[in-house]
């Protein structure tokens, strides 16, 4: 599974969604706020955000989205290539 869509990725249960994040995703930036660690990920045309909270060392949960004002604090840091 190399390609996957955002409708494909929604379908999965949590833990599919999370691998595929580990193994499809690429790390595009973290965002640090109140001790909850957002991690950027994209894969193939959407983005997956990670909450993590660092003072417990769990994941809390992950947004999913393609654009809008999600991604706008990103957009400085995305390399379009």
């Amino acid at each position: 599974m190399n390609k996957i869509k955002l409708y494909e990725f929604l379908r999965l249960s949590e833990v599919e969604q999370y691998n595929t994040v580990w193994s499809l995703g690429v790390h595009v930036d973290t965002h640090i706020k109140d001790n909850i660690a957002i991690n950027l990920y994209v894969i193939n045309d959407f983005y997956c955000e990670v909450y993590y909270d660092m003072k417990t060392n769990k994941i809390l949960y992950k947004q999913t989205f393609k654009q809008g004002e999600r991604l706008d604090k990103y957009l400085g840091k995305i390399n379009f290539w």
